[in-house]
């Protein structure tokens, strides 16, 4: 079987997660035989960053990469009629999408993350997102919320999981050693996404208050966008790459995923909180949506639904270090239970294959 991936960019973090980390698995499935393109120009991308914003010096580039875009998609829709499966991994393209669902002899897979219907998806490019899945053959998301909810618009729905891609974190465990005379509290995530950390403002504020020995680090947040904190101690990396990102995550002893009680929350993955266990790090999760599956409470990772709770969970955490390494312990033995690279690719490889059936 012939199976083209379209990504829409190297520097879509959702490239690596839902696609590129499984080439090496394509390449030994005797199967199926895969082929990777992105939609967009990655030279023309790095054009585009260094060009200036102005618009009237901007509209030349606009131009050339529109053409380019054309061009490219053209190209993907050339070898997608070569193809028996073709699988948009979050291409926010309804035209390109089209293209692809009229062709003949070429089942179409929308790979879905995230709650893209909601509005501030819409500026994005996914303001058909519903005909998108209406017109797929098959929809995979990443957990069992966003599931429920495409149904709706597509009968057949595949959940494959996020996979942490422990196999990297294996490389550099020996080689990070974390500082034992603080606690490092640590968050991960984006510039967009720093804003969930105003759920644990007054929580954090009153635990170092009282804990002269910790520290939080703040790894891929935009400094502009964190809470005013007065007693947090903290540091902040705005950018990081993969290597950067698992050194500074085994780093931490307590990895927080705080969250609103929100649709986008409830929607949203447990990539994260799989992060944390691959590194080894203690969790505590907002006890909502994937979470209350992934995690169990004192077990493999700690749950909080409200301020007195993640109060609680971090003290626990802080004050008892047996306690910490144990929960670290379970979290990364339940990622090398469930969530290797193999694991999540024979979930990919099976909704491959059942669209052709």
């Amino acid at each position: 079987m012939k199976v083209l991936l379209v990504y829409e960019s190297l520097e879509t973090p959702s490239t690596t997660v839902r696609a590129l980390q499984f080439r090496e698995c394509f390449e030994q499935d005797a199967q199926i035989q895969a082929t990777f393109i992105g939609r967009t120009s990655e030279a023309m991308n790095a054009v585009m960053k260094r060009w200036p914003w102005r618009p009237s010096l901007r509209r030349p580039a606009t131009v050339a990469e529109s053409a380019i875009l054309r061009r490219r998609e053209s190209k993907i829709v050339d070898l997608a009629r070569r193809c028996d499966v073709v699988m948009m991994m979050t291409v926010p393209s309804w035209p390109l999408h089209q293209r692809l669902a009229d062709l003949p002899n070429t089942r179409l897979i929308t790979d879905l993350i995230d709650a893209l219907w909601l509005p501030c998806f819409q500026s994005q490019g996914w303001q058909h997102i519903h005909q998108m899945l209406a017109t797929s053959d098959t929809v995979i998301c990443e957990n069992e919320y966003t599931a429920g909810y495409v149904r709706d618009h597509c009968p057949n729905v595949s959940v494959v999981p996020d996979g942490p891609q422990l196999d990297v974190f294996d490389r550099h465990r020996d080689s990070v050693v974390a500082p034992q005379e603080t606690c490092r509290i640590g968050w991960i995530g984006g510039k967009y996404t720093a804003d969930a950390l105003y759920r644990v403002f007054e929580p954090l504020e009153s635990i170092f208050a009282q804990h002269p020995d910790v520290q939080l680090r703040l790894v891929g947040a935009d400094p502009d966008r964190i809470p005013r904190f007065e007693n947090v101690r903290y540091s902040v990396l705005p950018q990081y790459d993969q290597t950067t990102m698992v050194r500074e995550v085994l780093a931490m002893d307590i990895g927080i995923f705080p969250m609103f009680n929100t649709a986008e929350s409830l929607y949203r993955g447990t990539l994260k909180t799989k992060i944390y266990m691959s590194g080894q790090a203690a969790v505590i999760g907002q006890r909502l949506g994937e979470n209350e599956t992934l995690i169990q409470d004192g077990v493999n990772g700690l749950l909080a639904a409200d301020d007195q709770q993640w109060c609680d969970a971090l003290s626990r955490l802080i004050g008892d270090v047996p306690l910490r390494r144990q929960v670290a312990a379970a979290g990364l033995e339940t990622m090398r239970r469930d969530f290797t690279r193999q694991r999540c690719y024979q979930r990919l490889r099976d909704a491959i294959l059942d669209v052709q059936e």
